[in-house]
């Protein structure tokens, strides 16, 4: 089953409806096959240390955190069949690209997403 939730972006008054994932199969598509992302959307992938693109028709922004919803990496603009991994991620936000950048993510952010 899966949600949405607005993702509270420290520092700012952004708030980010971003739907959340628990069932196997959602966490596998991620945003795969989304024909176009709404200006501030994306997904919360949960228990997840690695992503891919495959099936992307377009870039992604992934952000990676930590267990305790902290900013461990970010891939801007991630092309269209592409994979990467943070070993010390829990959860991964896929974003439309370059919103990471408008929010001001960076390494090292406190979100507030617990794995």
């Amino acid at each position: 089953m899966s949600e949405t939730i607005d993702l509270k972006v420290p520092g700012t008054r952004s708030r980010v409806p971003v739907r959340t994932t628990g069932q196997w199969r959602s966490r596998f598509l991620g945003l795969a096959g989304a024909r176009e992302l709404k200006k501030s959307c994306g997904v919360w992938v949960k228990r997840c240390s690695s992503v891919n693109t495959f099936g992307f028709d377009q870039p992604v922004d992934v952000v990676f955190l930590s267990a305790d919803g902290v900013v461990t990496k970010i891939v801007a603009g991630m092309k269209p069949w592409r994979m990467s991994s943070c070993p010390e991620a829990r959860t991964v936000l896929e974003l439309r690209a370059g919103l990471a950048s408008r929010l001001h993510l960076a390494p090292g952010v406190e979100m507030g997403l617990l794995a």
